[in-house]
């Protein structure tokens, strides 16, 4: 699946870079492929990438830089390196990260698929909503990833969202203090770095990006609570092509993002 989507998203830049761009754009999507490409590089040779995660941070690297901006390139890059941090201070042996630190293909494409969606629409339309969308769908990830990490670690108290019953730490759908605490954070980082970066963002928008992306944390614990812990993606004509945990957790990444950024329009149209 990440091979087919590296494939396609690389097929419209290309389509883009030669029917749709300027010279302006054909020089930022030129640099975007080399910078994306000793990132990636500089990340896989650091154990943070798996080769097939390394192939899709240069794809989505170039689309998000080359297609969304500096802006969009920004947030990502926020979001990845403190993220990293974050797992790597983790002992090996955790429970749910074990010593699966390396992200692989899928596991990019599940935080990234609407990152790349709406850059390839903010380079169509020139539109502010598409560039707050990114940022809603940046802040999501990076608070669903800074909880699940930290409330891993941390331990403590932690209960099952969907029964708000007492589960072990690190519980698919469990949710604790500590862990929703940098859910939080995690979401008012790129909410803020978002309104330092953007000329146009006003405190509507910084709050729009905080409350959407902690909301959709809240909903990739709900899905993980009842889509894996309670067995029933068997059931779901989505989950039941995942065939590991692994894949049923960036299956829900991936539906939790796409949330985040519905939340965010309904509430745009609302306001």
């Amino acid at each position: 699946m990440d091979r087919l989507l590296n494939a396609i998203a690389l097929f419209l830049v290309i389509l883009l870079f030669i029917l749709e761009g300027t010279t302006t754009d054909h020089i930022r999507i030129l640099l975007a492929f080399v910078l994306s490409l000793l990132l990636s590089m500089t990340a896989f040779l650091w154990g943070w990438f798996s080769l097939d995660g390394f192939y899709a941070a240069v794809v989505t690297g170039t689309a998000l830089l080359g297609l969304g901006g500096w802006i969009t390139a920004l947030l990502v890059l926020l979001f990845f390196i403190s993220s990293n941090l974050i797992t790597r201070s983790i002992p090996a042996g955790n429970p749910v990260t074990g010593n699966e630190i390396r992200r692989d293909g899928l596991q990019v494409w599940a935080n990234g698929f609407w990152m790349v969606l709406f850059a390839i629409l903010l380079f169509l339309f020139q539109s502010e909503l598409f560039q707050l969308l990114i940022a809603v769908a940046i802040a999501s990830v990076t608070s669903d990833t800074w909880a699940t990490e930290v409330g891993s670690r941390r331990g403590g108290k932690t209960l099952l969202i969907s029964r708000l019953i007492e589960v072990p730490p690190g519980t698919d759908g469990g949710v604790s203090f500590h862990g929703t605490l940098f859910a939080l954070l995690g979401a008012l980082l790129i909410a803020a770095a978002y309104l330092a970066f953007s000329f146009q963002a006003s405190l509507f928008n910084f709050f729009l990006v905080l409350f959407c992306g902690f909301s959709g944390c809240i909903a990739d614990s709900y899905l993980g609570a009842v889509y894996q812990t309670g067995q029933r993606y068997r059931y779901s004509r989505i989950f039941r092509y995942a065939r590991s945990r692994r894949e049923q957790n960036h299956l829900v990444n991936w539906a939790a993002t796409g949330i985040a950024c519905i939340i965010a329009l309904l509430i745009i149209q609302l306001a």
